[in-house]
């Protein structure tokens, strides 16, 4: 069994109270079923049962309700890490099992992961061989209950995807091309694949035309697409108020939102030139911002939900509004003002917590929202 994850992996640590953004505030907090049973009945009233399952009712300011005054866990403090939930035991890690390999990440919307990421020089994947572990049995108030609450499937996957996967990681890595130029290269690459996937032939053909691919001539073809338009704009603004409008009724990120989403409606769109004078401050930020596409890449594109290279097309537009909303954000921050360190890192926590959907619930986004959920490459390009 084969092991992929970040080098940086081993070395995350959760800063508890010292969090700038803890991850027990302003988003649904998930309790599995197991983990649920064997709750004390006190802790049981601060959850509520919703569609997907049960998720812990947050106070009238949005933290948990088991928050103490410094920002830690009171049920962890009195009872152990091993009593709360699967997903508060994990996060921001996430573990996925396939076939032949576990490949594992953390998530960008953790402060502390964004943090550890923008240390490295460059985003790389370490591969290493393991033993699975039998499962374990412990003690949890007073039961017996596996090691982990979450037993996660094995998916069987096609290995084509996983080398395409790669493939678009080595693209988004080379400091090379510009980013936008990058991501654009992958969905022109990944709509080719497409076609060979529905002519039947894609495992049989994909070493030859990879190997054929002229990545440079690409580029020439595509050009730089590095000029902000009236279209652009519009767009990018759009983008950004449709995702967070959700989010700004139900007063979930509210002092972040709601002062930008002001900033966008009253945006005029017309006056591009703002967006050259802000160019020069988000400078300073783009090779953050290509690790941080390239951790998306790695860990994004290809997930047990992935069965062919249209769920990958799919992958790469979501990530094409990411780019979109991010960059929208950072404009409202920057073109009036600076761009810090900590304001660059806030935003991708919010707009990384804000758009970490589902396989299926990107799918029903695109499919409401789109007339095709496979778009033209000219609104790809439109947004990156």
């Amino acid at each position: 069994m084969k092991l992929y994850q970040p080098d940086y992996y081993d070395k995350f640590q959760c800063t508890a109270s010292a969090c700038p953004m803890t991850c027990c505030m302003q988003w649904r907090i998930a309790v599995d079923d197991e983990t649920l049973f064997h709750w004390q009945e006190d802790w049981k009233k601060h959850v509520k049962e919703v569609e997907e399952g049960h998720i812990i009712r947050l106070n009238k300011n949005g933290m948990c309700p088991f928050l103490n005054e410094e920002k830690l866990c009171k049920i962890v403090l009195s009872h152990g890490e091993q009593v709360i939930s699967h997903t508060c035991q994990t996060f921001p890690r996430e573990e996925h099992r396939y076939n032949d390999r576990i490949e594992r990440c953390l998530t960008p919307g953790c402060p502390a992961v964004l943090d550890l990421m923008w240390e490295q020089d460059d985003f790389h994947i370490l591969e290493k061989e393991i033993k699975e572990k039998k499962t374990q049995t412990q003690k949890i108030c007073g039961q017996k209950v596996k090691e982990t609450s979450q037993n996660e499937e094995i998916c069987e996957l096609n290995l084509v995807l996983f080398e395409i996967r790669n493939w678009f990681l080595e693209i988004v890595n080379d400091k090379q091309l510009p980013l936008n130029t990058a991501l654009e290269i992958c969905f022109l690459i990944a709509l080719d694949l497409y076609e060979l996937e529905q002519k039947g032939v894609l495992e049989k053909e994909f070493l030859h035309y990879k190997n054929i691919t002229d990545l440079q001539k690409i580029r020439e073809a595509i050009g730089a697409n590095d000029q902000m338009t009236e279209d652009r704009l519009e767009e990018y603004n759009l983008l950004f108020l449709d995702i967070s409008e959700i989010y700004r009724k139900q007063n979930i990120y509210a002092d972040f939102l709601v002062p930008l989403a002001k900033e966008a409606e009253d945006l005029d769109c017309q006056k591009t030139e703002c967006w050259n004078k802000f160019l020069p401050k988000l400078a300073q930020w783009k090779q953050h911002l290509r690790k941080l596409f390239a951790e998306e890449m790695s860990s994004a594109v290809i997930t047990p939900g992935t069965e062919q290279v249209q769920d990958i097309l799919v992958k790469l537009e979501w990530m094409a509004m990411e780019y979109a909303v991010l960059l929208q954000v950072l404009f409202l921050h920057g073109y009036k003002g600076e761009i810090t360190y900590e304001k660059l890192r806030e935003s991708v926590c919010v707009i990384f917590r804000m758009m970490g959907y589902a396989d299926d619930d990107i799918w029903e986004y695109m499919e409401n929202c789109f007339d095709q959920v496979i778009w033209p490459w000219e609104y790809y390009a439109l947004l990156v």
